[in-house]
């Protein structure tokens, strides 16, 4: 090919006891399309026992093919439960890829005593640097979760690192496939972000940004857009997504991609993994903030769709006899009531408070898979909360079903501080909202445990610079059996 094609990294996804997805894209001029001949490439794959590469232990040949930008998904299988494994890609003679490393998850049956989680979201390239997935990238986690914004739509001429970028290519909003392609080799070039992927195993879903912000389904955010018009390009960013992510499931036909899963650890944890966004419909109350309007209290309405809906409660009942149900999700499910009891009172409608109903629906399911064993973690907000999940936000006495923890953005919104005074004045009104910080970008570090869930929360100091330092900031303990997290 004449020069590097692994410009973009590697990555594994989705472990199962048997295996992963290895993902790669053969990218050598990766800012301007990629650079590819426009014909399938054979690309080898090699998965060993070391990272010197030397004890292989499967081998193979996968296609790289134009019609998905030259990018390979390989699920390797016959693997042994709870290994770490090492693998590369290889094509065209010597070119080879950097080693990436992930570790298969153990049988079902298996008594787990641990599971360590990353939880992090919204990684803006144009905000900042990725000192977050830095410390991720060095620390010991048996999977990367990403609730959402991977990408964003914006143009990143205009960005907190001095770059100068092509100013005919990424120019205006994200619209066409062309583009996302470029917006996300973009992304995938920050060494951090393909530190982070070679050293861990991520499961990834999508919010917003990977579209186009705020839309719903098939409803861009803002008027003067036609419903086919904005289907392609939907069609166009989800197909993107698969490009560039290591998924297992495929684009349909029809331009949809299914992201809601489940993954399971031994007897100790089910994940599963939900999509807040593609079989939405609009707003009930609108765009934005506004008072709770009576289309939100319809029943019919759904932030899943009937058939994810279905699909969730057959995983809870999946769930049932695991030490911990875990969730996964992009936005904020708890109620976030501003300035309560005035004229003023509003919801932020993009979020799980204009769908109410839907999140009762949820959290009833919810319980199916277990008492006082349920964990929500979702992102979206570029704050960070730690909040009590209810039947009734607004009854001192209705029961904690649930713990969430929000993940803070990793770089999203970059240094400044926008969020803290604007919803801090709100936060006593909430409750059950226990943890609040508006403003810095950090991620969770989360170590499941028999007995408890230990959740440290830590933050960088700057996303102004690659090298600034990352620290730990509070933890908090969630005990079985007793729903609701408590400061250590």
């Amino acid at each position: 090919l004449g020069r590097d094609p692994f410009t973009l990294g590697v990555a594994a996804g989705d472990p199962d006891p048997q295996g992963a997805v290895l993902w790669t894209r053969l990218a050598p001029d990766p800012l301007n399309g990629g650079g590819m001949p426009a014909r399938a490439v054979p690309v080898r794959w090699y998965v060993a026992e070391d990272p010197g590469m030397r004890r292989l232990v499967q081998r193979g040949v996968a296609a790289a093919v134009p019609e998905l930008a030259h990018s390979v998904h390989v699920e390797v299988n016959g693997l042994r439960p709870g290994r770490d494994y090492y693998y590369r890609f290889a094509c065209d003679g010597d070119e080879e890829s950097a080693v990436g490393h992930f570790r298969t998850a153990p049988l079902p049956d298996t008594q787990l005593q641990q599971l360590r989680l990353a939880l992090c979201t919204c990684q803006a390239w144009n905000s900042g640097y990725y000192p977050v997935l830095r410390d991720i990238a060095r620390s010991d986690v048996d999977l990367v979760l990403h609730a959402g914004d991977y990408l964003y739509e914006y143009s990143p001429l205009q960005n907190a690192r001095g770059r100068t970028l092509d100013a005919e290519r990424f120019s205006g909003e994200t619209v066409s496939l062309e583009r996302y392609r470029d917006q996300y080799a973009l992304y995938k070039l920050d060494p951090d972000l393909q530190a982070a992927h070679a050293a861990h195993a991520f499961a990834v879903i999508w919010d917003d940004h990977e579209v186009q912000n705020d839309y719903s389904g098939i409803h861009p955010e803002k008027p003067g857009v036609s419903t086919e018009e904005f289907i392609v390009r939907r069609a166009a960013a989800y197909r993107a997504f698969y490009e560039h992510l290591p998924m297992r499931s495929t684009p349909a036909g029809n331009g949809g991609l299914r992201v809601h899963r489940r993954l399971r650890y031994g007897d100790l944890a089910q994940l599963s993994l939900l999509d807040c966004r593609q079989f939405r419909p609009a707003n009930p109350c609108g765009v934005g903030e506004s008072a709770r309007c009576e289309a939100a209290l319809d029943p019919r309405m759904s932030m899943l769709g009937v058939g994810q809906e279905a699909w969730f409660a057959q995983s809870m009942v999946a769930a049932q006899g695991l030490r911990w149900n875990v969730v996964v999700q992009q936005l904020l499910m708890a109620q976030l009531q501003l300035d309560a009891g005035t004229p003023r009172e509003r919801f932020w409608n993009d979020a799980w408070d204009g769908y109410p109903l839907a999140r009762n629906r949820l959290l009833q399911a919810l319980q199916t898979g277990g008492t006082g064993n349920a964990i929500v973690l979702g992102g979206d907000w570029h704050s960070t909360f730690v909040n009590d999940l209810k039947l009734d936000f607004n009854a001192a006495s209705s029961p904690v079903v649930a713990t969430e923890f929000i993940a803070p953005a990793i770089s999203s919104g970059g240094d400044d501080t926008p969020y803290g005074p604007y919803y801090g004045p709100s936060i006593p009104q909430n409750p059950h909202i226990r943890y609040f910080d508006g403003d810095r970008r950090g991620w969770w570090k989360l170590q499941l445990n028999r007995q408890t869930v230990d959740a440290e929360l830590r933050f960088a100091d700057s996303v102004l610079r690659a090298d600034a330092e990352v620290r730990t900031a509070a933890r908090f303990q969630v005990v079985h059996g007793r729903p609701g997290a408590v400061p250590v």
